[in-house]
């Protein structure tokens, strides 16, 4: 493993951890390669849910909506465990049934979960809003990869030395289309948004829970972006585990969560220059994912 620091013309700075030609966030536990083999090597239970997401895509909003269903409840769970971030027992000591989340790459997933034991449920989103919302929580976070302009972040964010997907989005995407399990489960953060119900229906036939009516558009309304927020600023107390690297102990989940909010950042030249990287990398890797 190598820790690689880069600082660019403009001062902007960006850290992370290297392993076998991969991007790693600094907070991946260890050498990452025995963290990596332990994932791998993960005792997998036919019950088990993943919910495997690129950051800032709607990962807390699936993890809270999965909970509610599998529970019965309308509680707030908080922040799902991932498997990069945690000792695996940590994971193994968990009581069935167990969900928990992943940022890695789907190459990187247990290798029993490849071969169909658990679920794997995944959303993806626009690319433009997601690389805003990265942006502004890492501007909230200190020392976990990236110090400077958004100019200098897009610049980062579109080459394979992007810690956040252990290389770029595109990369990320493609592994995650080339997954050839059907326990796989993949949702759009726009139509969840926009078609709330009818995904949490989808969520609970592909968990094979069998809920009424009611109890669903109850789930409908309290994973409301707004409801979700004001939970986690209320049940999630500070945490030792993220104090050195947020104001108050808590980490940033929740900013905006709205369709289109990157026209309140992406200046018109830096749009039109994404446009066209997005487009050459999505023709180049034939990924059939929509980016917007």
């Amino acid at each position: 493993m190598e820790l690689v620091s880069i600082t660019d013309e403009d001062n902007n700075k960006y850290f992370y951890k290297r392993y076998d030609g991969y991007a790693f966030n600094t907070l991946v536990l260890g050498n990452v390669r025995d963290q990596l083999s332990k994932i791998s090597k993960m005792k997998c239970r036919s019950e088990d849910v993943l919910i495997g997401v690129f950051p800032k895509s709607g990962t807390h909003w699936l993890y809270n909506t999965v909970m509610m269903l599998r529970t019965g409840t309308l509680k707030y769970y908080g922040t799902p465990t991932l498997l990069q971030f945690q000792e695996i027992s940590t994971v193994d000591e968990m009581q069935t049934p167990r969900t928990f989340g992943s940022h890695l790459r789907f190459r990187f997933l247990p290798d029993e979960m490849k071969l169909g034991t658990g679920k794997v449920i995944t959303i993806t989103r626009n690319l433009k809003d997601l690389v805003v919302s990265v942006y502004h929580m890492l501007r909230n976070m200190e020392d976990i990869g990236y110090q400077g302009t958004f100019d200098g972040f897009l610049k980062r964010f579109v080459t394979e030395e992007c810690f956040l997907g252990n290389g770029s989005w595109f990369s990320w995407i493609k592994d995650m289309e080339e997954w050839n399990s059907p326990n796989l489960l993949c949702l759009s953060y726009e139509d969840f948004k926009n078609n709330t119900y009818e995904n949490v229906v989808k969520l609970a036939k592909f968990l094979e829970l069998d809920h009424n009516e009611d109890f669903l558009r109850k789930v409908e309304q309290n994973i409301s972006f707004d409801k979700l927020k004001e939970q986690h600023n209320i049940v999630n107390t500070a945490s030792d585990r993220w104090e050195e690297i947020t104001e108050d102990g808590r980490l940033p989940i929740y900013r905006k969560g709205q369709i289109g909010e990157w026209k309140n950042t992406f200046i018109v030249a830096q749009s039109e220059w994404f446009d066209k990287i997005c487009k050459y990398k999505i023709e180049e890797m034939s990924i059939k994912t929509k980016v917007n």
